[in-house]
């Protein structure tokens, strides 16, 4: 019951995720009509990844742009890319070596109310690192939901926590001395997430979030909305 409840649950938050969530513009956004949001994030994430009965565990830190528009009421579709380093435990192929690359994808946001307010998120990344050899390379597709709850107090501070869901199918090739492919994949599971930010006045916003499970992050945002 667990494999399935597991299986289904992301794609239901994907779904409600896109799902335009009708409400004025005009009650959220009284001086502008489409703005945008560009952010900068810092995250390091350290996630478990399967194949048979082995286990490896991952460390990868990332610098990411997002940047987000308004499409509809409370529905904003955004764009993810930037720089990745990534390193593998317990896997002799690799050594401990560091692996560098990139990651790019598309991601939605959805709201529901003001204050409090309910969120969904989806998103999906692709992800490629390899060594400075190009002797091992390890990419995988990254697919997330999430739902969370949020409050804002005195107009400037934001408290929101939530749940993430992450499917990863990764495959990882080494060439050499070694030649191996392996197909891994994320030990599945919710993901508890915890956020706070502080809003100034001049539509800026910069947050910490913690996420716990088996797919662990640590993220710094720095955000601005422009009109």
């Amino acid at each position: 019951m667990k494999k399935t409840t597991s299986a289904w649950l992301p794609k239901l938050l994907l779904i409600l995720a896109v799902l335009p969530i009708h409400a004025t513009e005009a009650a959220y956004y009284p001086d502008f009509r489409k703005p945008f949001d560009f952010s900068l994030l810092l995250t390091n994430n350290n996630l478990d990844l399967q194949t048979g009965a082995n286990e490896y565990g991952v460390s990868l830190d990332r610098i990411s742009i997002e940047i987000f528009t308004l499409i509809e009421s409370q529905f904003q579709l955004g764009f993810i890319s930037g720089s990745s380093n990534l390193s593998v435990n317990n896997d002799p192929v690799s050594a401990g070596r560091s692996l560098n690359g990139y990651h790019a994808g598309l991601a939605m946001h959805s709201a529901l109310g003001r204050n409090p307010q309910i969120g969904l998120r989806a998103n999906y990344i692709y992800q490629e690192t390899k060594t400075a050899n190009q002797a091992v390379t390890l990419n995988w597709h990254e697919w997330a939901a999430g739902i969370s709850g949020k409050i804002t107090l005195a107009r400037q501070l934001e408290l929101s926590a939530g749940w993430a869901y992450h499917n990863v199918d990764a495959r990882r090739r080494a060439t050499g001395n070694i030649n191996q492919t392996q197909n891994l994949k994320l030990a599945s599971g919710a993901q508890k997430r915890l956020e706070i930010a502080w809003l100034d006045h001049s539509d800026g916003r910069v947050s910490l979030a913690i996420q716990r499970g088996s797919y662990r992050q640590v993220a710094f945002r720095f955000s601005r909305k422009f009109r």
